[in-house]
């Protein structure tokens, strides 16, 4: 049979488990080895196995090489098993509008980077869809086009700080947001999204704090009750 997307080629490798899938994906990585997609399924083919470092080597390939991806994200997820999963999102604290909501996703996503182009909210709401496809090197340079536009607007110079994110080196991203706090002490923002990225990196204890502190500025808002759900899941703990 003839496969003519990678995806497919990759697809019939593990399907055809263990019978040569390492070896067809180790040759799929010589062919593409700038494909996260690639790399991330030869690690997990790897660890099954036996080979974990092997493995890990596959994996931190697919993140430095193919970064703008899902399967980069979720290769980063596998390095970092102590930390949640996937990256933590940028939450605006407004809704996409509802002429674009109604859209299809690929027609959502076109009105979106079309809107980005018209100032702060359009940067921001972009930034936070190409976050949820996983291309979190696009959605950090939107942010910081905000943040550029925009340097005293708190939700911007948050979003900003949040696509920083990295689980090899999570203080970079709170060297940023951290001492947005005091400077804008009533952002529901800021310490919503310092709740969250401590969620992330397991400091529950000081998650909590910050995500009170959140909910505290208004329950009733997006980020406010998005709070709320972080602190009930919290409770159980």
């Amino acid at each position: 049979m003839h496969y003519r997307s990678l995806p497919a080629h990759v697809g019939a490798a593990v399907a055809a488990w263990p019978t040569g899938t390492v070896t067809r994906l180790e040759r799929l990585a010589n062919r593409h080895p700038a494909s996260a997609l690639v790399l991330l399924h030869l690690g997990l083919a790897r660890i099954a196995d036996g080979k974990t470092s092997a493995a890990r080597a596959a994996w931190r390939q697919a993140l430095a090489r193919d970064p703008n991806s899902q399967p980069a994200v979720q290769a980063e997820s596998l390095l970092y098993p102590a930390f949640a999963p996937g990256r933590p999102p940028f939450v605006p604290s407004f809704a996409v509008p509802a002429s674009v909501a109604r859209r299809s996703p690929p027609r959502q996503l076109a009105a979106l980077a079309r809107g980005a182009g018209g100032g702060v909210r359009g940067k921001l709401l972009y930034g936070s869809a190409l976050q949820r496809l996983g291309r979190s090197v696009s959605a950090e340079r939107e942010f910081a086009a905000a943040a550029r536009v925009a340097p005293d607007n708190a939700e911007a110079q948050t979003a900003a700080a949040v696509g920083l994110f990295s689980k090899a080196n999570p203080a970079l991203a709170f060297s940023r947001l951290g001492p947005l706090a005091p400077r804008f002490p009533r952002s529901q923002s800021v310490r919503f999204h310092l709740g969250e990225l401590l969620l992330w990196i397991g400091q529950l204890k000081r998650a909590r704090q910050e995500l009170q502190l959140a909910s505290a500025v208004s329950h009733k808002t997006v980020l406010g009750s998005t709070a709320r759900q972080f602190l009930t899941q919290l409770s159980s703990k």
